[in-house]
Parts: structure tokens; C-alpha cells; sequence
């Protein structure tokens, strides 16, 4: 099964969460953001709990590679470059910052882009810039730019984005996540929804969009969105979070995305560090569907194909690589020394000198 998959991690970012880039006025929305970490974690895997003093820092890069390539079986992981979401000074996850990460361990990461500037115009040369200055694998959208102390909220189909989307396509971009379905305050819940993809799916059919948090909400809306766009992909960050404390919700999530799909524009993300990895790739690997919703809502059952695309495959296909690729990149390296004696423990780098 997943043992002999190649695992990617669609969706990682360290946090920026240290004191010089908290936005002191914001201090409901940051707490906020570390009980999401224990809600998604669980009560059962304790080990796996970053503590408040651990979680609202400014994640080292370090920690965050040990804990994805040393402590559970990832491979390769995908960087999501953050803009300002609202409750920090700047980025919470800097572009610039994050190209180093990926530079430091080749093989190990790709990187996805990101803007925060609501002026198409400024932003388009942002997006050209990043593309340029670090070669990056896709772009990451949020639909709140919060920008010189205001916040605007925007949609995949209105004037904003449509210049950014062309300038990504013209650019060679071929992948663009943006999160909805969880909203994060201060931005307004609204701009959470999904009914900004019709158009835009059909406009930009040589873009593969991942709509992050898939599954969370609007799940009957996504799906048949996925049913009727072939270049839509769920993104599961924080959906794969229920396998440790919903598995039930867990397969009601995913089910009509498979039922309307299948399992090949299915993605695995940890979101890490906002959740570790190895607990949800151990939880999936035990998960089958539930027999009722295979019988009366027709859900597919799960099989060890289904399993190794939704973990690997299908981010792989996405990025033009094989198996092999990611095999030969990562072979001998640190990690996979370390990990050749069985995985580490969780959080190593984090605790590393903690009673």
C-alpha cells in the first residue's frame, strides 16, 4: 500500500508567527490559528501537539524538513508561499525565505508563489518577478489581500485576478491553488465560497486549479464543479485532518469528490507545520469507506491504486514527474539515512534540548 508509494505533500508552509511579525491587535486571530493546529491534531496523538510557545514562532525551515522527510514517509512536499493573512506584520510564509529552504535540500521541495497586492498591474510584476528570481511550480492565492493596513477581497472571475491568471498562463504557471471553504477572520466568511470557479475553469483550461481545504464546506458544490471541469483538483488540507478526529466526516468528504471524479484529481496535504504529516498518512492507510456509503450513496471503494494517487501520484503527474524521479533525487540523502532506521520522533527539531 502507501509504503511502497511515493509520498508528496501537497500543501506545507512553515508559519511566521514570531514576535516580529505578530500583529500585536490580532492576538484573538493568531491563538485561533494554533486551536485550529490542536482541533486538526487530535486528542489521541498527543506526541504530535505543538505547544503554544512551540507553534507561535517563526517555524524553522529545519524542523519543519526534519519533520516531513525524517519523521514520516514524505518524499517530496510542496511550499505554499502565504501572503498577509490578516494577523501578521508581513508574509506568513516569505517567498524568498522559502526558495532557500527548497534550495537547501534538492529534490525535496517544490515551491508555489504568492502575491498580497490588490493592483493587478503591480501584482502581475511580483508574479513575474518570483517566476523568474526562483523557478517556481505553481502560485498560491488567497481571496483576501490584506495590504497597507486594508483588507480587499476578491474573486477567481472578477477584473483582480483575470490579469493575474493570464499573466501566470502566459508565464509557463500551469498550477494555482487558492484556499476556500474555511474562512480565516478577519477576512469576511463570503469570500470562502466556491461559485467564483465555473467561469474561470472554463476560461483558463490550461491551468490546473487546486481548491485548498476541499471537502471542508460546499462539498456537493465542488463536486460538481470537479464533475464538469477536468482541470479542478481537491486539495485535502484539513479535510485528511478528520481521519484522526471525524472518520466518518472524513469519508462523507471525500466520497461524492470521488463519486463525481474518481480518485485521480485527489490530493494529499498536511498543511504542516499546522498538522505532522505521519499520523494522517497512517490513519489514511487504515481507512476504508464505510460500507453504507458504498451501498446507498454509491461511494467508491478505496483501492491501493486510489490510495497511492491521492498520496503521490497525482501531485507527481501534476508536476510532469515519475517515481523514479523523486527516487533519484532524494537517494542517499541526510533523510533517508535517518529514516532507514525508522522514523524519528515527532517534532525532533522543535524539542531538541526540552526535558
Amino acid at each position: 500500500m502507501l509504503r511502497d508509494a511515493v509520498v508528496v505533500d501537497a500543501v506545507v508552509h512553515p508559519y511566521n508567527l514570531g514576535p516580529d511579525n505578530r500583529d500585536p491587535d490580532r492576538t484573538e486571530q493568531l491563538l485561533a490559528v494554533h486551536q485550529f493546529h490542536r482541533l486538526t491534531t487530535g486528542r489521541d496523538r498527543p506526541e504530535y501537539l505543538l505547544a503554544e510557545d512551540e507553534f507561535l514562532v517563526d517555524f524553522d525551515g529545519e524542523a519543519l524538513s526534519h519533520a516531513l522527510f525524517a519523521e514520516s514517509p514524505v518524499d517530496l512536499a510542496v511550499i505554499h508561499a502565504l501572503p498577509n493573512l490578516g494577523f501578521t506584520r508581513g508574509r506568513v510564509t516569505e517567498p524568498e525565505r522559502m526558495a532557500e529552504l527548497r534550495d537547501r535540500y534538492p529534490g525535496r521541495y517544490l515551491l508555489y508563489a504568492t502575491v498580497d497586492i490588490p493592483v493587478a498591474e503591480t501584482a502581475v510584476d511580483e508574479l513575474e518577478h518570483q517566476v523568474k528570481e526562483y523557478g517556481v511550480d505553481g502560485l498560491k492565492l488567497y481571496p483576501v489581500m490584506f495590504y497597507d493596513g486594508t483588507a480587499r477581497g476578491w474573486r477567481l472571475d472578477d477584473d483582480q485576478a483575470t490579469p493575474l491568471l493570464e499573466a501566470a498562463q502566459d508565464l509557463g504557471v500551469r498550477n494555482v491553488a487558492i484556499h476556500k471553504a474555511i474562512p480565516v477572520p478577519p477576512a469576511p466568511a463570503e469570500m470562502f465560497r466556491v461559485d467564483d470557479f465555473e467561469t474561470t475553469l472554463d476560461r483558463f483550461p490550461s491551468i490546473n486549479f487546486h481548491m485548498v481545504h476541499a471537502g471542508v464546506a460546499f462539498v456537493e458544490e465542488t463536486a460538481g464543479l470537479m464533475a464538469r471541469h477536468a482541470n479542478l483538483y481537491a486539495n485535502l488540507e484539513s479535510s485528511f485532518s478528520y481521519l484522526l478526529t471525524k472518520p466518518r466526516r472524513f469519508a462523507e468528504s471525500i466520497g461524492p469528490l470521488l463519486a463525481a471524479a474518481g480518485a485521480e484529481r485527489l490530493l494529499f496535504g498536511s498543511g504542516a507545520n499546522l498538522t505532522h504529516p505521519r499520523p494522517l498518512l497512517e490513519a489514511f492507510e487504515a481507512f476504508e469507506m464505510p460500507a453504507d456509503l458504498v451501498e446507498e450513496r454509491r461511494f467508491p471503494a478505496l483501492s491501493d491504486e486510489d490510495r497511492a494517487n491521492i498520496v503521490g501520484g497525482n501531485a507527481l503527474r501534476l508536476h510532469g514527474l515519475s517515481p523514479t524521479d523523486v527516487r533519484t533525487g532524494v537517494a542517499g540523502d541526510h533523510f533517508e539515512q535517518l529514516r532507514d532506521g525508522g522514523f524519528q520522533p515527532p517534532w525532533s527539531l522543535v524539542r531538541a534540548g526540552q526535558p
